[in-house]
């Protein structure tokens, strides 16, 4: 176990992810054993990928010749003879000394090494296979592989890596010990720490189905929702706003409510799916389907005044395709927006039929003013907020209909209005003829009138018919007539009063943004160069071509799209998935490039094991908690994560996984952890999202923007909550490498800079958990010291400290209690700041002394890690 000096806790941070930047790093060519026979998916492909495919690939733009090393057809029997390496062409000219034939040419590509080169040679000499790429094949269910020590595997998922393992010469790790074990797992399933409570019974459970009853629990929990939501939420791009330059803001936070309720209900993965890409589509759509379609609303959005709205329209319509291809079948699909795509077998025309599934939103405009509702909306009224609406909507038409039959009831005396020159107006703007009202109106600001009649009034009284003359008529009557003014003064009075709470109310009536499919599907054509004018040829919406096409009986819009993405038959969702849900629990994939299953993209560490899991996935119903639950209860997942020097000369990345992975939490976790350990956190699950403490003027160059600091218990919600502001990211997460968000992000990096430490030690949030946390040690830790320095560590890293750890402890303690007994004046700083009142019944000194060391073991290694 990694032993830490607690005196220097930003050194310790600095070292935990330093560690973590090496262990994320991509494999060598060391890791793993080659088979006597070549791989054409796992050596060659890549190869012809990095070196070949950009003269020789799928791009005509690009090609520099008729050649294409991409397709099997074009390739084998013109430049490789099978079983041939002298008669074939690919060779020679890989192999060649002469500058001016060898490729790739020198001035685009560093020369193929002589292992490379020997590598093509022994591939032809066997025969040449070339293969589809390996994640265009459906997976079919693989056997499970021998091992020599079989009472090692738990399961399935310990078979597979047991088998590598041996084949390399390794043994997997022991069992990590019940504290790490319970840690671990609660970490990773709800993104919070364990209790004290919860880690004794464990601990002391000897029955053999202690493990997986702590499994379960967790699965039951509501905070199972929001850990998986993190998640979700940087690949769906949630945000509070709208992005670009004046960033207004939205409400989408009913779609995040969504994905929590989801994950916690255990949706199956291709209802997951369906609703989000057609919810609005499905057959009388629930209220809940329809919140799901916001994951296509979740575009940014440009206010630009010189925005062009028809290029923007396009814009969103090329991210909605983008990110459904990146998402769900993890290809990089908006590569063949302006051309080929220069990897994968997708033509420019495959990125456009997939594209028409996305461009007809009913009322979508392509750029409007700032802080403007985007439709379409869906109104989120609760039934007693639809009584009000109602209750209100049926005052204020009894009032319009009182005002509508006495306005009938006023004649005019048209010969006296047009008889007298003298003007009949009264101080407070009231007139005794129309003509003189008109004058007056006029010339009024047009903001004070109804669009109608400004429109009237700008007309000659000649030209106008008898309805319009009628409109004018009684709108003067009713507004600037001074004869009828007190009958009408009190009716104005009480409809408006009516009229603002039924503001207020609307006002208070979430709306969120859905999809929408116009009655009428707007035409959809290749872009030359990506270019909105340019329009190419017309598309029909469709998949790309190397895929089976959609079934007669399928729908062309998004429900049949949907259908599609969670065919059984399709070859990447699956395995998109359940990559991805392996990564929560290792630190990294399968597919060490979740974002790129294309050819481009690195080819499986235990390709056997994530067929199995795919095909396990979709046979028992898309359970995302069925899976997860596999991979937890494996021996897999059990290991220790500590680094034995055997396994590091071997596989020093671990991507064999003969031990579990160490890697410090996300941005939101990190200030959840501190927040829960301290006892501040609020556990209310779901809700608009808030605004806890942010540096302050932050955001004192942004003009408009405010951040108006929430009060109370919504300072201490989980990350997830915290209001999302596109371009200027929540500082606190920013540092830690939360995404901004304007685009679907895959995989965060893990960075280690001072910074961090500098916010876990000083900012207000980590501040005041320190502060409740020493309150908590004080209150909860017994009365010795020796009894708070376990309580306070424990409650922190889930163990006690050791007898080299505790004297440290001990030390930092007393010296800091005697720097606040000579301070009275920094003792107040630190316990009252924020408005905080310290307890009356404690010592004050010896307070802040707590205070401080609960600073220090908050911003331990251990504290913020995932061991």
């Amino acid at each position: 176990m990694l032993r830490i000096r607690l005196t220097t806790p930003t050194l310790l941070l600095i070292v935990g992810a330093t560690l973590q930047t090496v262990l994320a790093a991509p494999p060598t060519a060391k890791t793993t054993d080659k088979p006597a026979r070549v791989d054409f998916s796992r050596e060659i492909r890549p190869l012809l990928a990095e070196k070949c495919l950009i003269c020789h690939g799928p791009s005509k733009q690009q090609r520099a010749s008729q050649l294409r090393l991409d397709q099997a057809e074009k390739t084998i029997g013109s430049v490789v003879v099978p079983g041939q390496p002298t008669k074939s062409e690919l060779l020679k000219r890989i192999s060649s000394d002469d500058p001016k034939t060898r490729m790739p040419p020198a001035d685009s590509h560093p020369p193929l090494s002589p292992a490379e080169i020997d590598t093509f040679r022994r591939w032809i000499a066997q025969g040449a296979d070339y293969s589809l790429h390996w994640s265009f094949v459906p997976p079919v269910r693989p056997g499970l592989p021998r091992v020599a020590d079989a009472a090692w595997p738990r399961n399935s998922v310990d078979h597979f890596v047991l088998n590598r393992l041996e084949a390399t010469g390794l043994k997997p790790s022991p069992e990590a010990d019940r504290i790490t074990l319970i840690r671990r797992l609660t970490l990773d399933l709800t993104g919070l720490p364990p209790t004290t409570e919860e880690i004794d019974r464990f601990v002391e459970d000897n029955d053999r189905g202690a493990w997986e009853r702590v499994v379960d629990r967790l699965f039951s929990s509501q905070h199972y929702g929001e850990r998986m939501a993190m998640s979700w939420l940087d690949l769906s791009r949630y945000g509070d706003t709208n992005g670009y330059e004046n960033d207004s803001e939205r409400r989408m936070w009913p779609y995040r409510d969504w994905v929590i309720n989801a994950f916690n209900t255990n949706m199956p993965f291709d209802r997951f799916t369906l609703e989000q890409i057609a919810g609005d589509l499905l057959p009388h759509a629930s209220t809940s389907q329809r919140i799901a379609s916001g994951f296509n609303r979740n575009t940014t959005y440009n206010e630009e005044g010189g925005a062009d709205p028809d290029e923007f329209l396009v814009v969103y319509a090329v991210e909605r395709a983008s990110t459904t291809g990146t998402v769900f079948l993890g290809l990089t699909l908006g590569c063949a927006q302006c051309h080929e795509h220069k990897y994968d077998p997708i033509s420019q025309t495959d990125f456009y039929r997939f594209y028409a599934f996305f461009n007809s939103v009913d009322g979508e405009k392509g750029a409007m003013g700032h802080d403007i509702p985007l439709p379409p909306l869906l109104d989120l009224a609760t039934p007693r907020q639809q009584q009000q609406r109602d209750r209100l909507a049926e005052k204020l038409e009894t009032i319009g209909k009182q005002i509508k039959a006495r306005v009938a009831g006023v004649k005019l005396d048209a010969a006296k209005d047009t008889a007298t020159k003298k003007e009949g107006k009264t101080d407070d703007g009231f007139f005794t003829k129309q003509s003189d009202w008109e004058a007056y109106a006029a010339k009024l600001d047009a903001k004070k009138l109804p669009k109608q009649i400004v429109t009237l009034l700008k007309s000659k009284p000649e030209d106008r018919n008898d309805d319009q003359k009628k409109q004018l008529r009684e709108y003067f009557i009713e507004r600037g007539y001074s004869v009828t003014r007190t009958v009408f003064a009190p009716l104005h009075k009480q409809q408006d009063a009516l009229q603002a709470e039924k503001d207020k109310l609307e006002k208070a009536i979430p709306t969120t943004m859905i999809m929408k499919a116009m009655a009428k599907r707007r035409p959809a054509h290749l872009l030359i160069r990506g270019d909105f004018l340019q329009k190419g040829s017309e598309v029909q919406p469709g998949i790309p071509s190397i895929f089976k096409p959609l079934s007669a009986d399928r729908p062309r819009n998004r429900l049949g799209l949907a259908r599609w993405l969670t065919d059984p038959d399709n070859p990447l969702v699956g395995r998109v998935a359940v990559n991805r849900l392996w990564t929560q629990f290792f630190g990294s994939g399968l597919v060490l490039t979740p974002e790129d299953f294309g050819v481009r993209g690195k080819f499986p560490t235990h390709p056997r094991l994530l067929d199995w899991l795919t095909v396990e996935f979709i046979r028992t119903g898309w359970n995302v908690k069925a899976l997860q639950k596999r991979i937890v209860m494996s021996s897999t997942y059990r290991q220790s994560s500590h680094a034995r020097p055997d396994a590091l000369a071997k596989d020093p990345l671990n991507r064999l996984l003969a031990r579990q992975n160490r890697f410090r939490l996300s941005a939101e976790e990190v200030r959840d952890v501190a927040l829960s350990i301290s006892g501040l956190l609020n556990n209310r699950i779901g809700g608009p999202s808030v605004y806890p403490f942010q540096p302050q003027d932050y955001y004192s160059d942004k003009g408009r923007w405010k951040w108006p600091e929430s009060t109370g218990g919504d300072l201490y919600r989980r990350g997830l909550y915290t209001f999302w502001r596109r371009t200027t990211t929540f500082p606190t997460f920013q540092i830690f490498d939360a995404p901004s968000r304007e685009t679907c992000i895959v995989k965060r990096p893990r960075t280690n800079t001072p910074l961090q430490a500098l916010v876990t030690l000083n900012e207000r949030t980590f501040v005041e958990s320190a502060r409740a946390y020493g309150e908590r040690i004080v209150k909860r830790g017994g009365p010795s010291l020796d009894s708070r320095l376990t309580f306070a560590f424990r409650n922190t890293v889930g163990r006690s400290p050791d007898d080299r750890e505790r004297p440290i402890l001990e030390k930092l303690y007393q010296a800091q209690l005697s720097k606040y007994r000579r301070d009275p004046k920094a003792t107040r700083a630190l316990l009252t700041g924020s408005g905080h009142r310290p307890p009356h019944d404690v010592d004050s000194a010896e307070l802040a002394a707590w205070t401080t060391l609960a600073n220090v073991i908050l911003n331990l290694d251990e504290a913020i890690t995932r061991e």
